[in-house]
């Protein structure tokens, strides 16, 4: 096979793919290349009178004679590179199908110490199993040392009531995104607010210091 009858790896793929994704795919496709186009026919399989709606799906035509062969290339090649398209199709669709909608953004601020950290919080709308899924991003608060972590919460007059759940971040403060799940009906008049807190053994949740607040 030629390299102008090579599928052109870029043109399938295009620019939206993250670089490890695409170095993985990459791979795939230098080894649909390197299998190349399969075994010619037998002479019995080629006077198979191949109807031309049967080829017609796949931009086919039936050749002369004498371009048979080379028919029989471009078949190879159109297959491998639509291996590689449903290849490709089904990462992006597995990728989508695990994110969610997002129903409202909450933003939130660092008080006291922290008051150079920021959050923000995309809700989705509850499943059909009653949770309702978040993705969280972090920026500027520190990680804690000594298995330490901090809570999310849903807060009411800025006290916490309910927690979405616990997390750390990044040395250094380093932008840290991370998603959770929580199963509270989600009520007007139950809560008014977010905060997040500092875990203190020892010290009842509830009584944690607030490090972040919407």
């Amino acid at each position: 096979m030629s390299r102008s009858q090579i599928p052109d790896f870029d043109e399938l793929l295009g620019g939206e793919v993250p670089a490890a994704e695409r170095d993985r795919l990459q791979r795939v496709h230098d080894l649909l290349v390197q299998a190349g186009p399969p075994p010619e026919l037998s002479p019995e399989l080629e006077q198979v009178p191949w109807p031309e709606e049967a080829l017609a799906p796949l931009g086919l035509s039936r050749r002369k004679r004498r371009d048979r062969g080379r028919s029989w290339l471009y078949v190879a090649t159109a297959a491998a590179a639509l291996v590689l398209v449903g290849f490709l199709i089904g990462q992006v669709g597995g990728s989508k199908s695990s994110s969610f909608e997002v129903a409202h953004t909450v933003k939130m601020h660092g008080v006291a110490v922290t008051q150079n950290a920021a959050a923000v919080i995309d809700v989705g709308s509850p499943g059909q199993d009653g949770n309702w899924p978040m993705e969280v991003t972090v920026t500027n608060l520190a990680s804690l040392k000594n298995s330490g972590y901090y809570d999310l919460w849903l807060s009411r007059h800025g006290k916490p009531v309910f927690l979405c759940g616990t997390f750390n971040t990044k040395p250094g403060g380093a932008e840290t995104t991370f998603r959770l799940s929580a199963a509270y009906p989600l009520r007007k008049g139950s809560f008014d607010g977010w905060v997040v807190t500092r875990h203190v053994d020892g010290t009842p949740e509830s009584d944690a210091p607030v490090v972040m607040t919407s």
